[in-house]
C-alpha cells in the first residue's frame, strides 16, 4: 500500500513557517492549497496588499472562498488558521512591511516562496521593473536577515531568456542589463518619461516588458548563490489543472483558457500563430508539486544545481498548437458547448498576418460595429467594439510566443521524479496520467462553464440547441457571403473581358 511508503516531500516542510508572496495569484493560491493538504506546517504568513477598497484581512477571506479550496476545508475546517496575513505590497520599499511584521518574519520564517509578479506583457517597464525585479530585490534582502532560513524559492518563467538559439538549459543566463544600475536610473524617471519609443529602445530585441523584468530579476537571484539557499523555478505557460484538487481548476480566463472562451463563443475568429510547432506547458497542479519537489531534491540532496525548467517533458505530452486548437473547436461543438455565444466558432490559427487581418476586419471587426449600431438604435450602450479591441491588444502581446518553437531542458523534472516512492507520485502530480486531450479539454471547459462564466449544467440542453442553430445560420451566411463574392467576381470578369457592364 503506498500510505505505508513516506512522503519526503512533505516532511521538509513540516513543523515549518513559510512566506508566499503572491499569495492571491495563480501559482500562489494553488501552493497554499496544495502545503496546506499534504504538509502540517506550523504557519503560513502570505503578503496581501488592500485592493479595490478591500483590506488584506477581507481579500483572505475571498481567497478561500475559492472552489479550489473546497477539497481542503472538507478534510479540516480549520486549515484558514494557519494563514496569517502580512499587509505588504510588491512595489513599495521593503514590500510595505511594518517593522513590527518584519521582525516577526525574521524569526519565524523557515521558507520563503516568491511568486508575486505582475505577468501582463504590455505594463509599462517602470511598473515592470518595480513590481518583478525592485520586489525580488526586497524580498531577498528580507531572506539574508531570516534566522532560520531553509530555502528561498523565486519563480520566474521559462521565457525569461527568449533569445536562445535551440533550448533553454537549466543554467545562469545574461541579463539585458545591470539590475542595480536600471533600478536605480528608473527611480528618479516619472511614468510618463517611459514612452513608447523610449520603451522599444531599452527593450531592444526582447519581446515585452515582462521578459525584460523577469530576465534582470534572475541576475538579482544569481548574486545570492552562496549567501542563501535558493532555488530558481521557471515554469512554461501555466495551464489549467490536469485533475488535482479540481480537473481543469485556473484562476482566471487570462492566458490559454481565455483564447479557448473567446474562441468558443465566437468572438475571435484569427489567431496569428505557427500552428505546427509544438506547445510547451505546465499544468499549474504539475507546477506546483514540481516546485515542492524541487525544493525537496535541493534540500535532501545538497545538490549544486539550483536552477529548474517546470515544463512537460515531450515523451509526456507532446503535441501541436492545431491539435490544441482543432481538439478544442471538437468538444465546444459536439461536447460543452457555451450559453451566450456571438457566433459559431469558427476560423482558426494562420501563419499568414495578411490574412489573419483580414480575417479580424471581416469577422471581427465588422460584426462589432454592425451590433454596436443596432445596440445604439434601441437605446443601448454599444460594448461590443471596445471589447474586441481589448481581445486583440491581448492577442497580440502573445504573438511573439505563438509564432516561434520553444524548447526547454527537462532534464530535472524527468530525473528526479524517477526518484519518487509511489505515495509521492500519487500526492505529487507531476506528468500527465493519460494522453487524453480531448478529456482534459472537456474539463477545462466545464470548469470554465460553472465557476467563471456561471453557466449551470442544467443550461447546457439549451446551449446545445444554440449550437445547432448557430450552426446553420454561419452555413447560410457563409453562402452568401460567397454568392455576393462570386456576383462580384464575375462582373468583375465581364468587365475586364468583354467590356460589358
Amino acid at each position: 500500500m503506498s500510505d505505508s511508503l513516506p512522503d519526503r516531500i512533505s516532511e521538509i516542510f513540516n513543523g515549518s513557517t513559510i512566506f508566499i508572496t503572491g499569495a492571491t495569484g495563480l501559482v500562489g493560491k494553488a501552493l497554499i492549497d496544495k502545503i496546506l493538504r499534504y504538509c502540517d506546517i506550523k504557519k503560513i504568513y502570505i503578503l496581501v496588499r488592500e485592493k479595490k477598497g478591500k483590506l488584506p484581512n477581507e481579500r483572505v477571506k475571498e481567497l478561500f472562498s475559492n472552489v479550489l479550496f473546497k477539497k481542503l476545508l472538507e478534510l479540516d475546517p480549520n486549515a484558514p488558521q494557519k494563514v496569517t496575513v502580512i499587509p505588504g505590497d510588491v512595489t513599495e520599499l521593503d514590500l510595505g512591511i511594518s517593522e513590527e511584521n518584519r521582525a516577526i518574519l525574521i524569526k519565524e520564517v523557515d521558507y520563503i516562496i516568491h511568486s508575486a509578479a505582475t505577468v501582463r506583457f504590455n505594463d509599462s517597464l517602470k511598473y515592470a521593473v518595480t513590481m518583478n525585479t525592485r520586489g525580488t530585490k526586497f524580498a531577498l534582502e528580507l531572506a539574508e536577515q531570516c534566522e532560520h532560513l531553509k530555502l528561498f524559492v523565486h519563480v520566474s518563467t521559462a521565457y525569461a531568456f527568449p533569445n536562445q538559439d535551440e533550448i533553454t538549459f537549466e543554467k545562469e543566463y545574461k541579463a539585458p542589463g545591470n539590475p542595480h544600475e536600471i533600478m536605480t536610473s528608473f527611480n528618479w524617471l516619472k511614468e510618463e518619461a517611459f514612452t513608447p519609443e523610449l520603451t522599444k529602445r531599452l527593450l531592444g530585441d526582447i519581446p515585452n516588458t515582462y521578459t525584460y523584468s523577469k530576465a534582470l530579476t534572475e541576475a538579482l537571484v544569481y548574486e545570492k548563490v552562496g549567501k542563501i539557499p535558493l532555488i530558481i523555478c521557471r515554469p512554461a505557460i501555466v495551464i489549467p489543472a490536469f485533475k488535482d484538487p479540481i480537473p481543469g481548476w485556473t484562476n482566471n480566463l487570462q492566458g490559454p483558457a481565455g483564447l479557448f472562451v473567446g474562441a468558443g463563443k465566437g468572438v475571435i475568429r484569427s489567431v496569428y500563430m505557427d500552428n505546427k510547432t509544438y506547445a510547451n506547458f505546465a499544468p499549474i497542479d504539475c507546477t506546483v508539486s514540481a516546485i515542492m519537489m524541487f525544493c525537496w531534491h535541493y534540500l535532501s540532496t545538497k545538490n549544486s544545481q539550483y536552477i529548474f525548467n517546470v515544463c512537460m517533458p515531450q515523451s509526456d505530452l507532446q503535441i501541436t498548437w492545431e491539435q490544441i486548437l482543432d481538439t478544442a473547436r471538437e468538444v465546444v461543438e459536439t461536447r460543452v458547448p457555451f450559453n451566450m455565444m456571438l457566433w459559431y466558432p469558427g476560423g482558426g490559427p494562420t501563419k499568414s498576418r495578411f490574412y489573419h487581418r483580414f480575417r479580424i476586419i471581416l469577422f471581427q471587426i465588422i460584426p462589432a460595429l454592425l451590433i454596436d449600431f443596432l445596440l445604439l438604435i434601441v437605446g443601448q450602450k454599444p460594448a461590443l467594439f471596445a471589447i474586441q479591441m481589448r481581445i486583440l491588444k491581448g492577442i497580440e502581446t502573445y504573438e511573439y510566443y505563438l509564432t516561434r518553437p520553444w524548447n526547454f531542458e527537462t532534464t530535472s523534472i524527468e530525473t528526479i521524479r524517477t526518484k519518487l516512492n509511489n505515495r509521492e507520485l500519487e500526492n505529487y502530480q507531476l506528468q500527465s496520467e493519460t494522453k487524453d486531450i480531448k478529456e482534459y479539454l472537456t474539463n477545462c471547459v466545464l470548469y470554465c462553464r460553472r465557476h467563471l462564466l456561471k453557466e449551470t449544467d442544467d443550461m447546457l440542453p439549451a446551449a446545445r440547441r444554440n449550437m445547432k442553430i448557430m450552426y446553420v445560420l454561419d452555413k447560410v451566411a457563409k453562402g452568401l457571403f460567397l454568392y455576393i463574392v462570386g456576383y462580384y467576381l464575375y462582373k468583375l470578369f465581364m468587365i475586364l473581358f468583354s467590356g460589358v457592364v
